[in-house]
């Protein structure tokens, strides 16, 4: 018998010892599933959830393939390796389940040498997602890790940081220490900017650095961005003029990205000492130079007293001359940049130009007139609709476009803005013109479209405009274009068009799918299904057949969608 025993226990040894060795196995796999590059997303997380289903006897495994693991350097900054974000939360949830601190994982028995820039990175980053307090020193501590990746994670987990609190002065101080010239790019640059979250305006000084000409072109569009997305608000007149200085310089870089970004960036602070420059960009014969300069002034302009200094400066004088550059897209800047302007000489430019149909900038003009700088003001908005509205009797398929949508922008930000006097008066304007009428029998199917969506934007439950039933019937039932049919059956949903309904019901029958489906949307605003007629019609819409390419008819799944949902709401107390 003890024979017996003793090769069971042998056999259960030996099952042990094979069980132990395919779990590590299925661990490795899970692993390099987990680290390699080429993994696609999906896969990279089934195998982060199948080594956190192995629980924390996994643990020694992870920690010794992680610290074993070269450091990643693909694909090459700004970009960052996505293995990380699987590992970070592999790690976060393993400590958790084990009962073990974050940067006990550093010190973990399983690590015989000191822990690598895998798991250093992967722990940075499992500490970032807890938020602690306790974890700064961890971050500080990896600023000194002879890694640049692992030094990049520490130095934008202390970004993060510093936005929500104050950080340590030893920390500050470790930030002060990586902003040397020898100190890689990236962490150079992520240091800075945590520096400058911190109040510290040596980092404002590190960004203007990596500004020079010699610095890589990736390195200054990141400086160039965090200057214009996070300039600091209480900076110094003589930092504003240096940072002034710098940016200036870098408006005139080849790359267009960048010294986009510079204008961008030069509105944020925009001293009067940056006009004359400006307006010297403005001369010059280099289009590249002109559009980044008219950019510059169309944000600086954002602000008030920049923008009477801009008028004061007779900058507009200088702009209106672009109007007629040979280049297309400088033109159009001009006329963005000249209405952000405003002002009565800018309004007069802008009347003249629509007095002479054959001007370069005629197009430009009324597509900068929807941008005028007040043009919603009583004294301005009467003649800016009468402007607008003389393009229409063009026979220029373009131009009448253009009118529209201006026309229905206008339209939209006096709703928007809530100023129903401003949108009272337009909408008389618009309807008092027979021309709108006249465009709904154009040759042109797009500007019947945008007639009909500016017709559907007049009307409100305050006017009093004669709807042309008509004709919005007709384009609805037999306009050859399906996008105008479309468009005609939206416009009678949004203006809640009841007459409408039989015509409605009519263009479920189109044979375009769309036109179908918006007619039966519109129905669904219009009425409900409590209306005998329209019960009737999404009954019979719900049990139609395949459509011709053999998948579920659209409009019958629509219809028996409503029914469901008409089905809850009635069930609801």
């Amino acid at each position: 018998m003890s024979g017996q025993y003793s090769q069971f226990n042998q056999q259960q040894t030996t099952l042990k010892t094979h069980s132990s060795g395919l779990k590590a196995k299925q661990i490795r796999v899970a692993l390099v599933q987990l680290l390699a590059p080429d993994t696609d997303y999906h896969t990279r997380l089934l195998a982060s959830r199948r080594l956190a289903r192995y629980g924390p006897d996994a643990l020694p495994l992870i920690l010794q393939t992680l610290s074993a693991h070269e450091e990643i350097t693909e694909p090459e900054w700004p970009w960052w390796p996505p293995q990380y974000e699987h590992c970070s939360r592999l790690l976060l949830h393993l400590s958790q389940k084990a009962a073990l601190p974050l940067e006990a994982l550093l010190q973990h028995p399983a690590i015989e040498t000191p822990p690598g820039p895998v798991l250093w990175i992967s722990v940075i980053e499992a500490a970032e997602l807890q938020g602690e307090p306790r974890y700064e020193a961890l971050f500080r501590e990896g600023l000194n890790t002879p890694w640049t990746t692992v030094r990049y994670a520490a130095a934008l987990a202390l970004v993060t940081r510093a936005r929500n609190v104050t950080l340590d002065r030893a920390t500050i101080q470790a930030l002060y220490t990586h902003q040397h010239p020898e100190e890689a790019f990236p962490v150079r640059l992520t240091t800075a900017y945590a520096l400058l979250n911190s109040r510290e305006y040596a980092g404002l000084g590190t960004l203007l650095q990596l500004l020079h000409p010699h610095t890589p072109p990736e390195v200054r569009k990141a400086s160039l961005f965090l200057l214009a997305t996070e300039m600091p608000l209480n900076l110094s007149i003589n930092q504003r003029e240096q940072l002034a200085i710098s940016l200036i310089q870098s408006l005139y870089d080849t790359d267009m990205e960048l010294a986009l970004q510079a204008a961008h960036a030069l509105s944020m602070i925009s001293p009067p000492s940056v006009l004359p420059p400006l307006s010297e960009m403005l001369r010059s014969p280099r289009p590249r130079l002109q559009l980044v300069a008219l950019t510059a002034l169309e944000e600086i302009t954002r602000k008030d007293t920049m923008r009477r200094m801009i008028r004061s400066y007779s900058l507009p004088t200088e702009i209106q001359r672009l109007l007629k550059s040979p280049v297309d897209e400088v033109r159009r800047q001009a006329a963005y940049t000249l209405a952000a302007c405003g002002g009565e000489y800018v309004k007069a430019v802008f009347g003249t130009i629509m007095l002479h149909p054959e001007h370069p900038a005629y197009v430009e003009a009324i597509e900068g007139m929807r941008l005028l700088h007040g043009a919603l003001r009583a004294s301005n908005r009467r003649h800016i609709v009468r402007w607008l509205l003389g393009p229409l009797q063009q026979h220029d398929e373009h131009i009448q476009v253009t009118a529209l949508d201006s026309l229905a922008y206008l339209l939209y930000l006096a709703r928007n803005q809530g100023k129903k006097k401003a949108l009272q008066d337009i909408s008389q304007l618009i309807t008092q013109n027979p021309v709108i009428l006249e465009l709904l029998n154009d040759p042109s199917a797009w500007v019947r479209q945008r007639t009909l969506e500016l017709l559907g934007m007049l009307w409100n439950p305050h006017a009093m405009f004669i709807t042309p039933h008509a004709q919005i019937l007709r384009l609805l039932l037999n306009d050859p274009d399906s996008g105008v049919r479309a468009c005609a059956a939206f416009v009678c949903g949004h203006i809640g068009a009841r007459w409408a309904i039989p015509a409605l019901i009519q263009a479920l029958l189109d044979h375009d799918e769309h036109v179908a489906q918006t007619a039966f949307h519109s129905l669904c605003q219009l009425t409900s299904t409590d209306d005998p007629l329209f019960n009737a019609v999404v009954h019979e819409l719900s049990y139609l057949g395949p459509s011709e390419s053999g998948e579920p008819h659209s409009l019958m799944v629509a219809a028996q969608e409503h029914l469901k949902q008409t089905q809850r709401t009635r069930k609801r107390p």
